[in-house]
């Protein structure tokens, strides 16, 4: 029996190894399943309404960590914005603005840090209100970003850039900061 040792160890010896590098592996993507959060941040419009407001949003999706160091999913979002200032026809008005999205995210993981970009469409409408003026716009648009994120067990800190871009009613900017709870 001592000639069996030999193939048992090397057996051992690459049985541990192949569980290291696939605990490494999975260390590197981003944390996998379903996720809900909330973000609080600023809005910056445009055109006539180039002022900054607050916003805050919600959001769930899905994350498939599939492959080593990337990271795939899909997420739903509300984002509800303060009032902004501006003028129309000479005007003052504010106009606020809330929005519901639907995106794809694909980032890349060094452990617990990682970096992404997400591109989707929003369903937004908007209050326009002034002396003598009340209108409702609304519109299905382009929004996209890129964010940086940090996890620490199964929460993540996000901080994200994100464009809401329109025709109607100008493109909206928003930076925000959230947490997000992997279940």
């Amino acid at each position: 029996m001592p000639g069996m040792t030999c193939p048992r160890v090397l057996i051992a010896a690459g049985l541990a190894g192949s569980l290291m590098l696939t605990t490494g592996m999975a260390l590197a993507t981003g944390n996998t399943g379903l996720y809900l959060g909330a973000g609080l941040g600023q809005l910056q419009g445009d055109d006539d309404f180039d002022d900054q407001a607050e916003l805050w949003k919600l959001v769930g999706g899905y994350n498939f960590g599939w492959l080593p160091f990337l990271d795939l999913g899909a997420e739903l979002a509300y984002v509800n914005g303060g009032e902004l200032e501006g003028e129309v026809d000479g005007r003052s008005a504010t106009l606020e603005t809330e929005s519901f999205q639907a995106l794809g995210v694909a980032g890349l993981s060094f452990g617990p840090l990682g970096v992404y970009a997400k591109a989707g469409m929003a369903d937004w409408d908007a209050e326009q209100r002034g002396r003598g003026m009340s209108r409702d716009h609304s519109g299905t648009d382009p929004v996209y970003g890129l964010g940086a994120r940090i996890e620490l067990l199964d929460l993540t800190g996000r901080l994200e850039y994100e464009r809401l871009d329109t025709d109607e009613i100008g493109d909206l900017d928003m930076v925000s900061a959230g947490l997000v709870y992997t279940f």
